[in-house]
């Protein structure tokens, strides 16, 4: 072993423990799952135009929407065997002064597949279950920072590309509630794969939102992804803490590369459809359920 090469603590399993899952069925034989959004009465997905599909960033402020405590609390009333705990001792061999995300250690079983005699697929459970109820603790700081920062602000560039009248203008956004929380424990051999989400189901009508957690100058990770769609051009977010940013997944192909490091990568993720963009009714073929959506009306 070279003498900065961290030996591998999760040689095997899924990269992360997250709080929801895809649900599409696969079929045998001939795949229906073709990401063309149609609903009953003929209604067609309608892609977003550029400017809004492009990267943006938004800038928060951590103290007003402190989403990072909120989810240490969270963790902290779970069950450590399941979802996991806070590591005694830190990279430098020092005790911790402060609780943070990226010390949280999960057990090896927990990103582990029942098939292979694990307990992920009961852990995301647990997990989803719990940031599903916190109504009045995380989803609220949730809700606040969606209606207060990132809804608006979404509203203005929509009204500066001249895609709606003017800011009194009503519109209805659709937004995943609740968002979904992702842990990526390290150092690992596994990664998010390269994918885009109209293979699970999501419209052209809507983006991708990320906020990190945690520090990506520990951690090493990021989100990388297209600048538009089959480019191939694929580059980090750089979204640092304190930072939202949004991209067009439904499209674009991105990934989220290994976890070399000893800490752990905490990140939430949710989409926001756009009327008249976004049809709420629509199903996919073969998905048996979708995220829930929040609408609100600006």
């Amino acid at each position: 072993m070279e003498k900065n090469e961290i030996a591998l603590v999760y040689k095997s399993g899924i990269p992360t423990l997250r709080s929801s899952a895809h649900r599409v069925r696969k079929k045998i034989g001939k795949n229906r799952n073709v990401p063309k959004p149609q609903a009953s009465g003929g209604y067609i997905g309608t892609m977003l135009p550029s400017s809004i599909r492009e990267r943006d960033m938004l800038p928060y402020d951590v103290d007003e929407y402190d989403l990072s405590g909120a989810i240490i609390s969270l963790l902290q009333s779970l069950d450590p065997e399941v979802v996991g705990s806070w590591s005694e001792i830190i990279e430098d061999g020092s005790a911790p002064t402060t609780t943070r995300l990226e010390d949280f250690r999960i057990p090896l079983m927990s990103v582990t597949r029942r098939a292979n005699k694990g307990q992920c697929e009961d852990a995301q459970q647990y997990l989803s279950e719990a940031v599903a109820s916190s109504h009045d603790t995380f989803l609220q700081i949730f809700d606040r920072l969606l209606k207060e920062q990132i809804l608006p602000h979404l509203k203005s560039r929509l009204v500066r590309e001249g895609v709606v009248k003017d800011d009194e203008t009503r519109l209805a956004f659709y937004y995943q509630r609740p968002p979904t929380l992702r842990l990526q424990p390290g150092p690992a051999r596994a990664m998010v794969r390269n994918h885009r989400d109209s293979d699970y189901g999501h419209q052209p009508g809507e983006l991708n939102y990320w906020i990190p957690l945690t520090d990506i100058a520990l951690t090493g990770v990021d989100l990388w992804c297209e600048s538009d769609a089959d480019l191939g051009d694929y580059s980090p977010l750089g979204t640092q803490l304190g930072e939202v940013s949004s991209f067009h997944g439904t499209a674009c192909r991105h990934y989220v590369n290994r976890n070399e490091t000893p800490y752990t990568r905490a990140s939430l993720d949710f989409r926001v459809g756009i009327e008249p963009y976004y049809d709420p009714e629509w199903e996919m073929v073969g998905t048996r359920a979708d995220h829930l959506r929040q609408k609100v009306e600006l």
